[in-house]
């Protein structure tokens, strides 16, 4: 019992007469504060643009656009099923007429005149400025490793000027049709009650 009370009653005893130490070890105020620095910002942060401040949408990445030398490439990054509602959904949005599709063979058939596209376009404009004439066009989707490219061409080269090939008008259209009113669409707003 002697050695229990030892082993017990001993620290508990030194605990409680340490405990009444005075505080000297607590006074910090004549401790030497370390030196204040100046931050330097060795990389400079570029200038935020009002345009990236806004919400982007979850699906801008789902699209790659290029145009060079008057071919323009437009790539959806996404499965084929998508690409093809995609590319449906642009048309009618666009009103090009669907002559035939064949989604085994990811093909449209559409007829399209560029001097006409797009909501926008006056009669009187669409007369004066001629560049294009109606013609039918096969839009493919084709897998590729950045995703699915989507190609236009005249289906009868044969039966339309050389200087009448609007596939690349038509190209940039879906694209933007894609971007505008698909991909970056503004949310709707909901009425107030």
């Amino acid at each position: 019992m002697l050695f229990r009370t030892l082993t017990y009653g001993l620290p508990c005893l030194l605990l409680a007469a340490c405990a009444d130490a005075p505080d000297k070890y607590r006074d910090t105020h004549h401790l030497e504060l370390p030196p204040v620095l100046p931050i330097e910002h060795t990389n400079p942060q570029p200038a935020v643009a009002a345009d990236d401040l806004k919400p982007k949408s979850a699906l801008a990445n789902l699209m790659a656009f290029t145009d060079n030398a008057g071919k323009p490439l437009l790539t959806l990054k996404t499965r084929r099923d998508r690409a093809w509602e995609m590319i449906s959904t642009a048309l009618k949005i666009s009103d090009i007429e669907v002559l035939d599709k064949n989604q085994d063979e990811n093909r449209f058939q559409v007829r399209y005149d560029p001097d006409t596209s797009g909501k926008d376009v006056g009669l009187l404009r669409s007369l004066i400025s001629n560049h294009y004439d109606e013609a039918e066009y096969n839009i493919t989707l084709k897998e590729e490793i950045a995703g699915i490219a989507v190609n236009a061409a005249l289906s009868k080269p044969d039966a339309v000027d050389a200087d009448s090939d609007g596939s690349a008008e038509l190209i940039r259209l879906l694209h933007k049709i894609i971007d505008e009113k698909i991909i970056n669409r503004e949310p709707e707003q909901k009425p107030e009650k």
